[in-house]
């Protein structure tokens, strides 16, 4: 009697062990065991262009992951191969942070692209428009400790998507700039006292009438006061040395001179050409405005200068608006 006894109890413990190594080797009956309702799951939402700036252009990327445990997930990571036109890229490797308990909210990524790791895609196939980006990458949600199964750690959500992107590699240029002296009528009709008008006329002769005078600001001129705009005209040059049609709108800028903000606002006219885009600028800036920085400036007709800003950008083939963010700097001469 003792004897069949053991027999079964081996029997049983020998099923046992068996039933436990094969789950050890088996993560989808694992998956099964634990059930849909059980486990974290993620919703691949959508894959967007995020911005395109003079450097780079940025993908992002939205998921939404849902948790079910009444504990967050500690740390969530992403394992991505990136490939354009069959040719790869770059991998990442990056830690999505966590995810609270009992929740189900969105897991954002950027995938920056710069133009210094396209262009050679961009030279091996010079007249292609639109370029085919894929994604193919591994997110790992972890399982808290109380929760794995057969020592089971984390759960491996594989992905693949793809996007066009626009071949553009983006250059931004300040051109055919001017600045238009006030006639000495103009100004003088600004003014109330005869004696600040003529030191108004003559100041904006030394500015601007090519003449060295050596000048200072315009408050310490005495022009503090003084009511007087002066009209300026220049163009954004908007090019694209890629393959990409480009068309260019709402544009904003902001350009310092000498690291003082000077001119800001949105042009006249925006005219579309191709590859390229002229923008019209036509504005002013008030004659008491001037720091002496800003006076040797104009004065030179030359100056470092800082050009900011962002446009919505088109491009044939792609449905949706691309923001285009830029920040250009250097010296340019008038």
């Amino acid at each position: 009697m003792e004897q069949e006894r053991n027999k079964i109890m081996n029997l049983i413990n020998l099923f046992i062990l068996i039933v436990f190594t094969f789950l050890l080797k088996n993560c989808s009956v694992v998956d099964g065991l634990l059930g849909q309702a059980n486990k974290p799951s993620i919703d691949f939402k959508s894959l967007n262009i995020e911005k395109i700036t003079l450097e780079d252009i940025t993908l992002k990327m939205l998921t939404s992951v849902k948790n079910p445990y009444p504990i967050s997930l500690p740390r969530s990571d992403l394992n991505l191969k990136v490939s354009i036109e069959g040719n790869p890229l770059t991998n990442l490797n990056l830690n999505l942070g966590n995810v609270a308990s009992r929740s189900e909210q969105p897991l954002p990524f950027n995938v920056q692209m710069k133009y210094q790791d396209l262009k050679k895609i961009y030279d091996s196939i010079p007249s292609k428009e639109l370029l085919a980006v894929k994604l193919d990458g591994v997110i790992s949600l972890p399982i808290p400790a109380s929760y794995q199964i057969a020592g089971k750690e984390s759960f491996d959500f594989p992905f693949s998507e793809s996007r066009n992107i626009p071949s553009i590699l983006p250059n931004i240029e300040i051109k055919n700039f001017k600045m238009i002296k006030p006639e000495p009528a103009q100004v003088l009709n600004q003014v109330n006292s005869a004696q600040v008008g003529q030191a108004a006329v003559s100041y904006l002769e030394g500015l601007l009438g090519g003449k060295k005078t050596s000048l200072s600001s315009a408050a310490s001129a005495g022009l503090s006061g003084v009511d007087i705009n002066i009209d300026t005209l220049f163009e954004i040059v908007l090019k694209n040395q890629a393959a990409s049609q480009v068309n260019f709108s709402d544009l904003k800028y902001d350009l310092s001179l000498k690291g003082e903000k000077f001119l800001s606002g949105s042009p006249e006219q925006i005219l579309n050409q191709g590859k390229e885009s002229v923008v019209k600028v036509k504005t002013t800036f008030p004659l008491r405005s001037l720091s002496s920085g800003l006076v040797e400036a104009i004065q030179k007709r030359s100056a470092d200068f800082q050009l900011k800003g962002n446009s919505g950008l088109k491009v044939p083939g792609i449905s949706e608006i691309i923001n285009f963010d830029y920040d250009k700097k250097g010296n340019f001469s008038w």
